[in-house]
């Protein structure tokens, strides 16, 4: 069965005006004690932010076991930092000029972006799907290429910007477009193709190193991975699952052998598609990678199940990832969710949304 790990971003937020505070590496601190999880936590850009790397999994509730166990921790903890902990791609409220973690490589990013990072304050999750080699990771990210747009639809979770809502699903999509190199990836021939082009995409200046690419999708430089990057910070614990089973089908289906492919759609079309997925999440049409064409959220994530089903098969994940999807596209995604929060309790309802979803996430792990 292939292999994943997952990476999750948290923000830890005032629990009032629910804006960043510079609380994380005391709280690190404390969780990197503890037994079990102290060696997965680890630090971030912003001096609000705490990230948890899974163990390496291979089934569904494996993961979700990990990810519930630090989401309970990291919400109990949290209170005594007088923080809400929130699985949000940006923060509802924010000032300008955010405190970084002192680390030398992050001053340096700072210095290249400038103006940037003030809304560069954001939360992703991270798939790592593994694969056979880096021509076998090409593969696999020349065939995810169409399916960012849904990917990242299903993901958005980032309807707010200083204080209000931006209209989009995911501002953390919108946002990331403005780093140096960022968007759906090019196609590649092959491993070495990859290897000579990031070089001097790092050497034009664009961009410090290889791990400040921003594409969604792109090969992993410290794991046999490759790791998809399109999708927000999440509410919940499931929520993070089910795209990692998601991402992992895709990996396994554009990886088999014979190959399984789709047409191949123009590059600028799939970028304007991860534009409108960034804006619209699932409430409106979605790219579909099987046609070309925009159509209703339900019918592309139906092409998408459809397409990975064999996977899902061999994985034993069908119905589980069939649950979760028909959860999601009834109650919508995490961007849908803080808004409902907020239009019927304002700040206070979607603090409480933050926080209960760390209490969900104890109850499970009890």
């Amino acid at each position: 069965m292939v292999r994943f790990g997952i990476e999750e971003e948290f923000m830890l937020l005032d629990p009032w005006r629910l804006s960043p505070v510079a609380r994380a590496e005391g709280l690190r601190e404390l969780l990197a004690q503890d037994a079990v999880l102290g060696d997965f936590v680890h630090h971030e850009f912003l001096a609000s932010q705490i990230e948890y790397s899974s163990p390496i999994c291979t089934r569904l509730d494996e993961a979700l076991s990990h990810l519930g166990a630090f989401r309970s921790a990291l919400g109990s903890l949290s209170a005594r930092f007088d923080a809400v902990a929130a699985g949000t791609g940006m923060p509802f409220d924010t000032g300008i000029d955010p405190p970084l973690t002192p680390d030398a490589r992050y001053a340096r990013v700072r210095s290249d972006i400038r103006a940037m990072v003030n809304e560069h304050q954001i939360n992703a999750v991270h798939v790592h799907v593994e694969v056979a080699d880096r021509d076998a990771g090409i593969r696999a990210l020349n065939g995810l290429r169409p399916w960012l747009p849904v990917l990242l639809a299903l993901g958005a979770n980032s309807p707010f910007w200083m204080g209000a809502d931006t209209g989009f699903g995911s501002w953390r999509g919108l946002v990331l477009r403005r780093w140096g190199v960022a968007g759906v990836p090019p196609l590649f021939r092959d491993a070495d193709d990859y290897a000579s082009r990031t070089q001097r995409l790092v050497k034009s200046g664009a961009i410090l190193d290889l791990p400040t690419i921003a594409w969604g999708a792109r090969l992993s430089e410290r794991y046999p991975t490759i790791e998809i990057r399109v999708f927000d910070a999440q509410l919940r614990a499931q929520d993070t699952v089910l795209l990692a089973a998601l991402a992992r089908a895709l990996v396994a289906t554009v990886t088999a052998r014979p190959p399984v492919s789709v047409p191949d759609h123009p590059g600028e079309l799939i970028d304007a598609a991860l534009w409108l997925s960034a804006r619209d999440g699932t409430s409106n049409g979605v790219f579909d990678a099987l046609s070309g064409d925009v159509v209703p959220a339900r019918a592309a994530v139906a092409g998408l199940v459809t397409f990975i089903g064999d996977a899902l098969d061999e994985s034993g994940d069908r119905d589980e990832v069939e649950r979760q999807l028909q959860r999601m596209l009834a109650d919508g995604t995490g961007a849908e969710r803080q808004r409902r929060a907020h239009r019927t309790g304002g700040q206070p309802g979607l603090a409480a949304l933050f926080s209960m979803t760390q209490e969900s996430e104890a109850q499970q792990t009890a």
